[in-house]
């Protein structure tokens, strides 16, 4: 069920009062007067569809009004700035209704998004009756909640607990670039939807700057972030290395510099980047609750074949946040680089990949630079090597959707083999996207070992081992060697096609290591065929196994 309440009369006052007062916050007291009663909220998923308007059924409550599915007349959305509301109506004609109520009243009606059929407005405390006056007959739906940019991490560790290891200025040689990329992303729009980037000598000009939110007046005082997510894209300073330095930026400000959005602002600028015909939309923030205004917006972009990149969350969650969490957006989590994901970092099956996402250098508002930690640094990683996919400073030229289901089959598999809830499909590695057509290159890596218990009482367990070809020649007749407290042992890796991973199985009787939790298992690959490995250093993986 979503963060959403439905008011009787008595009570839609009260959520006016307090509700338009700032920040979202629902709280209302019941007509008995007990006292104040937070509306509680809880998370709900994105629909198969979009909300249409449908017919009234005639024992509906809304006696005749056009509604969403859910027999909603009006959704009100939290605003992030004192005294607003926002609106969005289920038809064309419910909204046009309520727009000409509104010219007919003193309540301000301060921004509209047609398209969306959603409006912002303005009261005061005498047009609030006004308000409760014209919402006197509606079925109400409210949500509270606010976007905001990705919490600061709380844990610096990796998943296991290990202590991470930073990126500095090596994230560009840690993915595997080692050449010139000053022409990557030439000719790709990117709209970056965030706090507003501002000149630094690390960028090239934006060739566009909206701002749904207004900027202070001491240009200081302008929030980092989306400054830093732009270096991160299309930087072209050794301090501060985009993958995509060629990229054509448009900076579309729809978070204030408390970090701070609403659900018009998000969806205002989704329109706007839509409108200028970008190919990407880097969106390095999220809410916990499903926004149905964004959600729709969201809908509308994917629907040009326009990408959507998302960060997932520093909360460390089972489930990335939205619009990371919306189907068809690609939604990034952070690894270190070492690459393990990190224990901030949320996991979930909306997960696309992971990124490098602790100690990343990044350019600052203030012309000088940075180290970033979390899931806003790995989106727009993801974000750059997609331009950089469609535009790789050759003749070659791929459009968005190729270019993403390239990235994602050259991602290097991480955690249990496929697809996982840690990694995503893998961790984002351009060395291989971008050399996936130079034939000859052999590389065997040992990704995964795990402990799997017997299926009953006297059955033996297990130790897997997963290796990955991320090469682009077939391995032939490769050599697999575990050695674990109970000896070694060798398994014949007869072929494993480019890009693919195999899973091998050895009996592990953890009977006998009662007591211990976990053990040490070391896997290596040898490559047949006199195959010479590129990065013999990843043919091998020491591990501390949990004996589950």
């Amino acid at each position: 069920m979503s963060a959403r309440r439905r008011w009787p009369r008595l009570l839609l006052l009260c959520v006016l009062t307090l509700g338009a007062g700032g920040f979202g916050f629902w709280i209302i007291r019941d007509a008995a007067g007990t006292g104040p009663k937070v509306v509680s909220t809880s998370k709900s998923r994105l629909p198969a569809k979009p909300r249409l308007s449908t017919a009234e059924s005639p024992d509906s409550k809304s006696g005749g009004r056009d509604h969403f599915p859910d027999g909603t007349t009006i959704e009100i959305f939290a605003s992030c700035r004192d005294e607003e509301l926002i609106l969005r109506f289920p038809s064309e004609e419910s909204y046009a209704s309520f727009a000409q109520l509104l010219e007919e009243s003193s309540v301000r009606l301060l921004d509209r998004l047609d398209r969306l059929r959603a409006l912002r407005i303005g009261m005061n405390e005498v047009e609030k009756t006004e308000v409760l006056n014209i919402f006197e007959k509606e079925q109400i739906t409210s949500y509270r909640t606010l976007p905001t940019l990705p919490d600061p991490p709380r844990a610096a560790g990796g998943a296991s607990n290990q202590i991470a290891t930073p990126f500095g200025n090596q994230v560009l040689p840690w993915l595997g670039v080692s050449g010139d990329n000053s022409r990557w992303g030439a000719g790709v729009k990117i709209a970056i939807l965030d706090t507003g980037i501002v000149p630094h000598p690390a960028l090239s000009p934006v060739s566009k700057s909206i701002e749904f939110m207004p900027l202070p007046q001491d240009p200081a005082k302008i929030h980092t972030h989306g400054t830093a997510v732009a270096s991160l894209i299309a930087g072209h300073h050794p301090m501060a290395r985009g993958v995509a330095p060629a990229a054509d930026l448009i900076s579309i400000r729809i978070l204030d510099d408390r970090g701070t959005s609403d659900s018009f602002a998000i969806a205002a600028g989704l329109l706007a980047a839509m409108d200028a015909r970008v190919d990407i939309v880097n969106l390095s923030l999220g809410e916990q609750q499903d926004n149905p205004l964004i959600a729709e917006a969201i809908r509308m972009v994917l629907a040009q074949g326009i990408v959507v990149v998302a960060s997932s969350g520093n909360e460390g969650l089972q489930e990335a946040k939205f619009p990371a969490a919306y189907p068809g957006v690609i939604g990034v989590g952070a690894v270190d680089a070492s690459g393990e994901r990190m224990a901030f970092s949320n996991l979930g099956s909306e997960l696309g990949l992971t990124a490098p996402g602790y100690g990343v250098n990044a350019a600052s508002s203030n012309g000088g630079f940075i180290s970033i930690s979390g899931t806003s640094a790995s989106a727009p990683l993801v974000s750059g090597a997609i331009a950089a996919t469609m535009s790789d400073g050759t003749s070659r030229r791929l459009g968005a959707a190729e270019a993403v289901k390239v990235v994602m089959a050259h991602a290097d598999d991480e955690g249990p083999p496929g697809f996982d809830p840690e990694y995503g499909v893998g961790v984002l590695n351009l060395g291989r996207i971008m050399n996936r057509d130079q034939p000859g290159i052999s590389d065997a890596v040992v990704t995964w070992q795990q402990y799997i218990s017997g299926d009953g009482e006297g059955s033996p367990g297990q130790i897997q081992v997963t290796v990955q070809n991320r090469g682009t020649v077939a391995l032939i007749n490769s050599m697999v060697e575990a050695l674990t407290p109970l000896g070694s042992e060798r398994m014949i890796a007869t072929t494993i096609a480019s890009g693919a991973s195999e899973t091998f199985s050895l009996p592990f009787d953890s009977q006998r290591f009662q007591g211990n939790t976990a053990v040490e298992v070391m896997s290596t690959i040898t490559p047949g065929n006199s195959a010479v490995d590129i990065t013999p250093s990843n043919n091998r993986r020491t591990d501390i196994v949990r004996l589950k």
